[in-house]
């Protein structure tokens, strides 16, 4: 372990976090600590338990690489590990790379976040990179001054400490997303009224598909040019997201990473039935602990396909047979993009309401 660059505190190191053959190996308390210290913060700036770390499914992520160089890097105060990097390099992209920021709360304020930030850049750039990507999660009700998103909808809190920390690194804000929940103890009445209706206004020529992993053989080509489409043909503000190449192959293994982490993930989705193609799509995941939150991964109808309803059937199908799949979830958890008015509309017909905000910062290195 080396010092940390500028020795912004005594005794702060920053060194790799070596990955355990298991979180119940000798070797896993390292990463324990980084889950910890993970869920307190999270914990700390939301104000919510949605974001809490789940080490099992945290290591079987980290070690899903051929796609993505993940990266982690503790800040250690003595032997505690107070602080966490995580630094994801897209292998299919040129320019990016994404890294989240996570020091625990009776440890801020010292240098440590700063010693981290500094680390991401040194890595990122060492990997090539031109520009890094992050974001701060907040509460909904911080008071005081907002930084306006430059989408024009959305703010995040200019007096949180993440903010005025990333504007003095030299972070822009590109876009604000609203962090938002459906509680299933409410009926899916809605649901299901908003389902009937859009699937009356989609007519024969679009047809609604579910599956819990895998996907169909004949269907997996379609959804994987639709997931393709994620990265360029979602509301992104002022951020330039790279394009990312997925096929069958890559479909197929991460579902294979989902199976061994004992992930469950069902997606709805509408086939166009002239051309066989997925024309949209909604996915939802869970943990092991089916009790847990549920996580809304992706949902995107396909340009060339809007103005049907297609995102209704695919958002209230997904609700509504996920509730029958798994109903001891008793939540769902999705983001979106402010500026993103018609999923916001459809969401919040359903029931969704708002749980935290999101800014997505980007830096040129």
């Amino acid at each position: 372990m080396s010092p940390t660059t500028g020795s912004l505190l005594a005794g702060l190191r920053i060194d790799a976090l070596r990955l355990p053959s298991s979180v119940d190996a000798p070797e896993a308390a390292d990463l324990l600590a980084a889950a910890r210290v993970m869920t307190d913060a999270l914990r700390h700036d939301t104000g919510t338990t949605l974001f809490d770390a789940e080490p099992a499914e945290w290591l079987a992520g980290l070690r899903a690489t051929r796609y993505v160089d993940r990266r982690v890097r503790l800040a250690r105060l003595e032997y505690r590990v107070v602080g966490v990097l995580e630094l994801d390099v897209p292998l299919d992209g040129e320019r990016s790379a994404n890294a989240g920021f996570h020091v625990a709360p009776d440890a801020r304020g010292a240098g440590i976040e700063d010693a981290l930030i500094e680390e991401a850049e040194r890595l990122a750039r060492d990997a090539g990179r031109s520009v890094l990507y992050t974001w701060n999660l907040t509460t909904i009700d911080v008071p005081g001054e907002r930084l306006p998103s430059p989408a024009g909808i959305g703010s995040v809190p200019l007096e949180a400490d993440s903010t005025r920390r990333l504007l003095r690194h030299g972070y822009t804000l590109g876009q604000v997303e609203r962090v938002s929940t459906f509680e299933f103890a409410a009926s899916l009445t809605r649901a299901e009224r908003m389902l009937e209706t859009a699937l009356a206004a989609a007519g024969p020529e679009y047809r609604p598909v579910w599956w819990p992993s895998p996907a169909a053989d004949e269907l997996v080509d379609g959804y994987a040019y639709a997931v393709g489409r994620m990265a360029t043909d979602v509301p992104s503000g002022e951020l330039d997201w790279e394009p990312e190449a997925w096929d069958a192959e890559r479909i197929r293994y991460r579902e294979r990473l989902q199976a061994d982490a004992g992930q469950l993930m069902a997606v709805a989705a509408v086939v166009h039935e002239p051309t066989g193609a997925v024309a949209a799509f909604n996915e939802l995941v869970i943990g092991r602990d089916r009790s847990r939150p549920t996580q809304n991964y992706g949902t995107l109808v396909l340009p060339e396909h809007r103005g049907h309803r297609l995102g209704t059937i695919v958002k209230c199908l997904g609700l509504i047979r996920w509730h029958e799949l798994v109903p001891t979830s008793p939540r769902v958890m999705t983001f979106n993009a402010e500026e993103n008015r018609f999923m916001l509309d459809v969401n919040e017909a359903v029931g969704f309401a708002p749980a935290a905000t999101s800014g997505e910062w980007k830096k040129e290195l």
